[in-house]
């Protein structure tokens, strides 16, 4: 009898199969090991929030970005020390007062100092400047053994000189309207009205936006907080109708 019943629980011991208690586990026969199909399955609300994928690749876009800050960074000290580098060689360089060693000057400023030094130089650059500058030009076309590399230099020079002076004269003059047009747009009443009229009229061009830029910089630096955000909202406004000036 006591055999029977052992054969008998063994018989329906080894017929029956095994489930899982658990919705979304699975246990292999032959292997006998845990399989998890359902991660976020939490009936009895162990978790405060539910397991969440990704986390590696979220990780590892974090660790990315921390990096991409410290490159950054890094970019912008490099910048600021270049910036500084170039401040200090520029400040070292003085122009003369002679006409002859001014251009001698120009001659040897960098490709990169050249806008700057002509804006410096403006005012040096005068008709008895070019009067001069072409005396040498003709003096080294026409000697018995002229220089070609130095007659390539002195006529590269004056052609760069004329143009860039030329342009620095419209930008000193579409500055200083510049600074009529906003004096204008700002004292007026009905500012809406008047960046229409501006703008049918052409009078709104980067100028304009540049010198708005530039009041509301320094609004920000003496902390006229209001007036900050008043010019910036004006900017925006002007921007829509910004023109090229040919």
């Amino acid at each position: 009898m006591t055999s029977l019943m052992a054969r008998q629980l063994t018989g329906s011991a080894t017929s029956c199969s095994y489930r899982s208690p658990v919705p979304g586990f699975a246990r292999s026969s032959r292997r006998r090991a845990v399989q998890v199909f359902a991660v976020n399955y939490d009936p009895e609300k162990l978790f405060s929030t539910p397991p969440q994928e990704g986390i590696i690749n979220r990780r590892l876009t974090q660790r990315m970005l921390e990096k991409n800050k410290e490159f950054a960074a890094e970019i912008m000290r490099t910048k600021d020390e270049v910036r500084k580098a170039v401040l200090i060689r520029r400040e070292a360089r003085v122009p003369p007062s002679d006409v002859n060693e001014l251009i001698e000057f120009m001659l040897n400023t960098d490709a990169e100092d050249m806008e700057f030094e002509v804006a410096r130089c403006r005012p040096k650059f005068t008709p008895a400047f070019f009067k001069q500058l072409d005396s040498l030009v003709g003096a080294e076309r026409f000697s018995a053994k002229p220089d070609q590399e130095r007659l390539a230099e002195l006529e590269t020079l004056r052609t760069y000189l004329e143009e860039a002076c030329e342009a620095v004269d419209k930008a000193v003059a579409a500055t200083a309207t510049a600074a009529e047009r906003l004096k204008k747009l700002l004292t007026s009443k009905d500012k809406k009205q008047c960046i229409l009229d501006m703008a049918a009229a052409n009078e709104i061009d980067v100028a304009l936006v540049d010198l708005l830029a530039e009041n509301i910089e320094a609004a920000k630096k003496a902390e006229q907080v209001q007036a900050a955000e008043f010019m910036e909202k004006v900017k925006v406004a002007v921007s829509k109708y910004v023109v090229t000036v040919v």
